[in-house]
């Protein structure tokens, strides 16, 4: 019985341990995942993010995959600031 608990309390630290310096070191998520969950819940809204995502590439005259490549490596860390 003791050692079964020195088992699991062992694996316990260890779990714990290692997955702190590793949590805080995660960056911000993406703009683009921010806008997509900004979205959840709302039939279309996402679609016509994108509709507008590729006229503004049309104005600018590049690929829309350029603007929305541009968007999703950004990590401005709120929504507000990704569209600042």
């Amino acid at each position: 019985m003791k050692r079964s608990w020195a088992v699991v309390s062992a694996t316990l630290a260890l779990g714990l341990g290692l997955s702190g310096p590793a949590a805080a070191a995660e960056p911000p998520a993406s703009c683009q995942g921010l806008a997509a969950s900004s979205f959840a819940g709302q039939p279309g809204a996402f679609a016509q993010e994108r509709q507008d995502a590729f006229a503004e590439a049309q104005e600018r005259g590049i690929t829309p995959g350029a603007v929305t490549s541009e968007f999703a490596r950004s990590h401005a860390g709120s929504l507000d600031a990704c569209f600042e």
